[in-house]
């Protein structure tokens, strides 16, 4: 191939290649026409670029405008001139996460708490070193609920998990839903977040308690208890 972009692999070693551009990651998707959303385009590949970082959406990077255009000019130059290309940013579906768990005697809850906050965090990461195989989420990978259980059971001073409940943002509102995967050969399962060919999750919230999941009701949306600690602060009197 040299220096041509024909097959899917090709688009994201040379859009990650691209000069003076800091690209965190790189995925083609063949055939997909982003303003239809149809996935079985004739002639047309999209390129979804992340950038290295986003400050202000660490949870779900997006790269600007300018990155777009430098990946999509350099990209251009390596196309057939029957390929029809698209540059374009992730899609992100909103999920919320409540965890309840025991920890081990000998264990501070707030350190482990946070500890599992944060492996749920990295496992559900779009860019690498993070992810389920470390390259990023992978794109329309379903989330399923005992998966991130699993993630969670590797902590440290965690003696068991009393449950663990997942929910998305809806497509066409604003509001949450439970949501379920049918596999390929049939099985449904609950508790899971099944997600289109072009997108990846975006973890908007989480709340890790010891004890059993409370807070979180799927049919009436997501109503989390604050992880906000109260702290005491004294108040000086005028008089004694």
């Amino acid at each position: 191939r040299r220096d041509r972009a024909v097959t899917a692999s090709d688009f994201q070693e040379i859009a990650r290649a691209t000069p003076g551009a800091e690209v965190g990651r790189a995925e083609c998707l063949p055939r997909f026409h982003p303003p239809t959303k149809q996935s079985q385009a004739a002639g047309i590949v999209s390129v979804v670029v992340w950038p290295l970082e986003d400050p202000a959406h660490p949870n779900a990077p997006v790269p600007d405008r300018n990155l777009l255009r430098t990946v999509c000019a350099w990209l251009d130059q390596h196309r057939l001139v029957t390929t029809e290309l698209y540059v374009i940013p992730p899609t992100y579906r909103k999920i919320a996460i409540a965890a309840g768990l025991r920890v081990k005697p000998g264990y501070g809850i707030e350190a482990v708490r946070r500890w599992v906050e944060l492996v749920i965090r990295q496992y559900l990461a779009p860019l690498p070193p993070y992810g389920p195989e470390g390259q990023g989420w992978p794109l329309g990978r379903s989330v399923i609920g005992a998966e991130l259980e699993a993630a969670a059971l590797q902590v440290e001073g965690v003696q068991f998990l009393t449950g663990l409940k997942l929910v998305a943002r809806a497509r066409n509102s604003a509001s949450w839903q439970a949501d379920s995967v049918r596999l390929a050969d049939g099985t449904v399962i609950d508790n899971s977040v099944a997600l289109e060919s072009y997108e990846v999750p975006e973890l908007s919230q989480i709340v890790v308690v010891e004890g059993s999941v409370t807070g979180l009701d799927p049919a009436q949306g997501v109503t989390l208890p604050s992880a906000v600690v109260p702290v005491p602060v004294p108040i000086l009197r005028e008089e004694c």
